[in-house]
């Protein structure tokens, strides 16, 4: 399953509570490649998603490796969830986690069993290399490393 093809809204990012201090952890607007989904929670209207997440650095370990280092545990907080999709199996590995706010309101014919997302909705959309997939549509998004 293929994410999209927008780009991640990293003035977004670092404007949401605590995104700032996850750029500033890992130095960049970290895209969460190869992190894994520790936990996610859906429960009256909010999701928490739990992330352990690392930088890739340029260097080599002596197995010829990429060293890892800035490891921690990013939380996703999500209230006034309006809309998810979700794709796959429990164990998940994120190839990449994308941030926007949806330019125009979703059809609602995609959304059987709810009011579908609309415009100014923070999108989180993440990839997978192995396991769960998809989509969580918002209207507020926190961070907490």
């Amino acid at each position: 399953m293929s994410s999209s093809d927008w780009d991640n809204d990293q003035t977004l990012f670092a404007s949401l509570t605590g995104g700032q201090a996850v750029i500033d952890w890992f130095g960049f607007c970290p895209r969460f490649h190869d992190a894994s989904l520790e936990r996610l929670e859906i429960e009256n209207g909010n999701v928490l998603l739990a992330i352990h997440a690392f930088r890739m650095t340029d260097e080599l370990d002596q197995h010829r490796r990429f060293i890892c280092d800035r490891h921690a545990m990013v939380t996703l907080r999500m209230s006034g969830v309006s809309g998810i999709r979700l794709h796959g199996s429990a164990v998940s590995i994120i190839f990449d986690l994308k941030i926007r706010r949806l330019p125009a309101d979703e059809a609602t014919l995609n959304w059987e069993t709810c009011a579908a997302p609309v415009k100014g909705d923070i999108e989180v959309t993440f990839d997978t290399s192995m396991g769960l997939c998809g989509a969580i549509f918002t209207k507020e998004l926190e961070f907490e490393l």
